[in-house]
């Protein structure tokens, strides 16, 4: 059987990343009838797998020069390789997208992830005129490719409001890609060595360095603890302090210039105790279900998080942890011996919590698209 070519490309997202890979990949590939082109970030090759192939676009730090030239870089993978459908997962890469739709007759998804607008005037990256003429190129792509677009993708809920006149969409959300863990259904936390895991993308709205002062706290009423750190630091500046930060004994981990495998990730929560969510409750935020919820309630690792009503609500009925202030130093003891004293997944979170309560409708929409 002839199967349909399927193209989903990113920029600085990793070739394995948990969205291109874990849930929209391994959902096309158990269908049997597609071809998968996985296309993104790597500094090593990528071994093809059955019915998946990997294709390097950007392998540089975030700002090299060669940046500017993906979207020429993409036109000749895609020029060589013609899909049915490409799936585009940032702005960046729209205006070969929409070259694609005119010359190839490619179907065009547009997977929106993030509010670039809004990350910009939020996220504190950027200032000044660079801010001003990101923000305007931003507008300007992703309004000019609405004519070009087939259905679009929202990873969030709130992208509905967000992005009221981007239609039609399909909402669906970053949940677990894999299966709940299967064990005992009451964890308590217990004993005095506990392990904190801070993970993800390291930036400043995510709270990285309040996480750990809090940690810190923490450690010195409860010595044998430790925090482990592992993810991409986005910004140097940055990155060099959360390095600093790791000069304490019960800090270790791994703050990367390049996207770190979600292997690596998902390694690094197996061995953790407790899992810390110290994000910054602004508007690029607040709205938003962080990824990293879904796995810890999928794998049953309890969890500090800002305080949020919204991730509070997902929380509660299991539940799967606490709110907490992580700026407010002089009450970390007694606010972690709160949450040392309660119990977690009393319930346990079923398959609302994981990606296969959506797949369904992903692949419906695929399947609309290639049969057009």
């Amino acid at each position: 059987m002839l199967l349909s070519k399927i193209a989903i490309a990113s920029v600085l997202k990793p070739l394995k990343d948990p969205r291109a890979y874990y849930r929209f990949g391994l959902s096309l590939r158990e269908t049997n009838k597609y071809q998968i082109n996985i296309i993104g970030f790597s500094t090593k090759n990528e071994t093809y797998e059955k019915n998946i192939k990997f294709t390097t676009l950007f392998c540089k730090k975030r700002n090299h020069y060669s940046r500017l030239f993906v979207n020429l870089k993409l036109l000749s993978i895609l020029f060589k390789d013609t899909p049915k459908v490409i799936i585009i997962t940032t702005f960046e890469l729209l205006p070969a997208g929409m070259l694609c739709k005119l010359f190839l007759k490619t179907k065009l998804i547009y997977d929106i992830q993030e509010n670039h607008l809004l990350n910009l005037q939020e996220n504190k990256t950027q200032s000044g005129i660079k801010k001003t003429l990101a923000q305007l190129l931003v507008n300007i792509i992703e309004f000019s490719s609405k004519p070009f677009i087939d259905h679009y993708f929202f990873a969030e809920s709130c992208y509905q409001d967000e992005f009221s006149e981007f239609k039609p969409f399909t909402v669906l959300e970053n949940k677990f890609f894999g299966n709940n863990c299967p064990i005992a259904p009451i964890y308590n936390v217990i004993g005095h060595q506990y392990r904190f895991l801070i993970s993800g993308t390291l930036t400043k709205v995510y709270g990285v360095l309040e996480g750990i002062e809090w940690f810190k706290k923490i450690n010195e009423v409860y010595p044998e603890t430790t925090l482990h750190i592992i993810g991409h630091a986005t910004l140097p500046e940055y990155q060099y302090q959360i390095e600093n930060k790791m000069g304490h004994p019960a800090i270790t981990g791994e703050s990367s210039p390049f996207p770190i495998p979600y292997s690596d990730i998902l390694k690094a929560y197996h061995h953790a105790d407790i899992i810390l969510m110290p994000y910054y409750q602004i508007s690029s935020i607040q709205p938003k279900i962080p990824s990293k919820l879904f796995e810890c309630f999928a794998l049953l690792k309890p969890c500090l998080f800002s305080p949020n009503p919204k991730w509070k609500s997902l929380s509660d009925p299991y539940p799967a942890g606490m709110e907490v202030n992580f700026k407010d130093l002089s009450n970390a003891k007694e606010n972690f011996q709160t949450f040392l004293k309660q119990q977690y997944y009393t319930v346990i979170p079923g398959q609302e919590v994981l990606w296969k309560s959506q797949e369904e409708d992903f692949l419906k929409m695929i399947d609309k698209l290639v049969s057009n």
